[in-house]
């Protein structure tokens, strides 16, 4: 339905980690006064020996193996014909990208921080994938099959910054930057999300993709319902901005 599954979500992170790694090795050469390749190696190495396996452990939260295992059903012929009459719109990666360009090397070495990117970059090329795919790929049949759209990405959106405020909250605030930051991400609502999830504001890709939806579409969303995300009518409210009071940094 729409193009993707959880392995492109495993593959676009590993894709991810190799443009870090690129990113990284290419401040090294351009900044060498400043940073030094050495603190850096073991990350640019790890990124480098990341690969469908550890990405899929993550997507999965077991192996793919034990995954399939413990989840997934026997397709049905149905299912089959579905598969192959959508494969136009199915995404495609590149399979040099994706091997592994050193051995030998624990993945573990990659902090919370570089993983968090490596996710978000996932997060990024799911969003320009349904981009891509705007008038083959409605919410309504998303949301049937997978229990989510891209309304719903927009809301995950706006639920993460939530809770980066929070997070600063708690550490407490040190500086007028995080203060600035803060006001920012308080203000970030839903508009803002569906403007980075797709391309556009959510009016304007209605007016251009958006299909009406056949009688056969609304029982299949109406059967969904049990699958379906839902959202915190709270935390999507944007936050009001109240002074927050800046301690000296320690």
């Amino acid at each position: 339905i729409g193009g993707f599954c959880r392995n492109c979500l495993a593959k676009w992170m590993v894709l991810e980690a190799r443009k870090l790694s690129t990113q990284l090795e290419d401040i090294n050469v351009a900044s060498s006064m400043v940073l030094k390749l050495e603190d850096w190696l073991p990350t640019i190495q790890a990124l480098n020996a990341f690969a469908y396996d550890e990405a899929a452990e993550i997507v999965y939260g077991a192996s793919y193996a034990e995954w399939k295992r413990s989840h997934q059903k026997k397709t049905t012929d149905e299912k089959l014909l579905l598969y192959k009459e959508s494969k136009q719109i199915h995404a495609t990666h590149e399979a040099d990208l994706l091997k592994a360009t050193v051995s030998g090397v624990d993945t573990q070495a990659l902090s919370h921080r570089v993983l968090k990117r490596l996710k978000a970059g996932a997060f990024v090329s799911l969003c320009h994938h349904l981009r891509a795919r705007s008038d083959d790929v409605q919410n309504m049949d998303l949301m049937s099959v997978t229990g989510f759209c891209r309304n719903c990405l927009a809301k995950w959106l706006v639920v993460e910054a939530r809770r980066i405020t929070d997070d600063f909250a708690a550490d407490g605030v040190q500086f007028q930057s995080q203060q600035n930051l803060i006001h920012s991400l308080n203000s970030f609502g839903y508009e803002d999300g569906a403007q980075y999830v797709y391309g556009t504001s959510y009016s304007k890709w209605k007016e251009r993709h958006q299909k009406k939806a056949t009688a056969d579409q609304l029982d299949r969303y109406n059967a969904s319902k049990g699958l379906h995300a839902k959202h915190d009518k709270e935390l999507l409210s944007t936050r009001g901005n109240p002074v927050v009071s800046v301690s000296s940094p320690k």
